[in-house]
């Protein structure tokens, strides 16, 4: 990568960073994309991130629901294509089953997620009694992988807020967990998008202690939870967490960081909804790969709350576009007699 800092330094008019999203029509199988004339594969970085798991409801007056995992992140660099080519790829929807279908599967250049050159696992959607588990690096495909954080679980005792939606992993480490429900407490957060600064969902143990969102990479963005009224959790931004509600509120939106794009990269988990006095719902995960919090319950209603949806997968595709015929070859930038000349 020398030659590339040098070259932006010494020629930025000479070559352009482009970044191409690829994220509609989540859960309806393979897709093209062509290749554009300008892709240049050596300096090409092809990222995704896998869907998240949908949130458990809360059962009636049986127990809360838990939260849904993260999807997974992977990456690759130099991938060779040839411009004007049709490239298969898919974009994975939320997942609503533990185990998944093919329509919950994101991946690039292939036809199927176990040969495609880049692939992301999708978080796995939450059951009754179980947490969503993030997506993971021995089912994801890529040079650079991390896991999807887990979602919180729900639990059986009286008014139990429902667990918060597990973030999905990002370009800087992996997912962040969602926080268990706790006994007439308001709905944990859900965990920060993306690793290295991201948080988990904050722990509630003290009465009248909100349920905040983990914080995105950043060290911010975690949404506010609620302790009084009956009031949503605050959404996430910048990659956190939604918070946890109170009353009969929904839990917090996760929110996404910029780490591919303006709004798009590694998202946080949605909020729990609140068990007291409740039901609450689920708050929705991130938009890219979120897992959805689990739905509160009420020991004495027999209402069911619902789990809050996970996020689509979403891949990426940075490269720099050179003009004219200035453009790096054989490998190496360097300096003769003053002038600067690409071998």
């Amino acid at each position: 990568m020398r030659y590339l800092l040098l070259f932006l330094l010494l020629f930025p008019a000479l070559a352009e960073a482009k970044t191409i999203i690829l994220s509609a029509a989540p859960g309806e199988g393979n897709q093209t994309w062509t290749v554009p004339d300008d892709y240049d594969a050596t300096t090409a970085m092809i990222e995704c991130i896998g869907a998240g798991g949908i949130g458990a409801p809360g059962f009636g007056e049986v127990r809360s629901g838990a939260g849904g995992g993260g999807g997974a992140y992977a990456a690759i660099f130099n991938l060779a294509l040839t411009p004007g080519a049709s490239v298969t790829y898919a974009i994975g929807s939320t997942s609503t089953t533990t185990s998944g279908t093919i329509a919950n599967e994101t991946y690039f250049n292939g036809t199927a997620s176990t040969s495609a050159s880049l692939s992301c696992a999708f978080g796995r959607a939450a059951s009754l009694s179980t947490a969503g588990q993030g997506g993971k690096t021995a089912q994801s495909t890529g040079t650079i992988e991390f896991d999807g954080g887990n979602g919180g679980i729900g639990g059986t005792s009286a008014n139990q807020g429902g667990g918060g939606g597990g973030g999905s992993a990002g370009r800087f480490g992996t997912g962040k967990n969602g926080n268990s429900g706790v006994s007439n407490r308001t709905g944990p957060g859900g965990g920060g998008g993306g690793g290295g600064g991201s948080t988990p969902g904050r722990s509630v143990t003290t009465a009248g202690v909100p349920g905040d969102g983990g914080h995105g990479y950043f060290s911010n963005g975690g949404g506010v939870g609620r302790t009084s009224g009956n009031t949503n959790g605050g959404n996430g931004t910048s990659g956190g967490g939604g918070g946890g509600s109170s009353g009969t509120g929904t839990g917090g939106t996760g929110g996404c960081d910029t780490t591919f794009a303006d709004g798009v990269g590694a998202c946080g988990g949605g909020g729990g909804g609140s068990g007291n006095p409740g039901p609450g719902n689920g708050g929705t995960g991130g938009l890219y790969g979120g897992g959805g919090g689990g739905g509160g319950y009420v020991s004495a209603d027999p209402t069911n709350s619902t789990g809050g949806r996970g996020g689509q997968g979403v891949i990426a595709i940075t490269y720099f576009s050179f003009q004219g015929n200035f453009k790096q070859t054989a490998g190496t930038l360097f300096q003769q007699g003053g002038t600067w000349l690409i071998d």
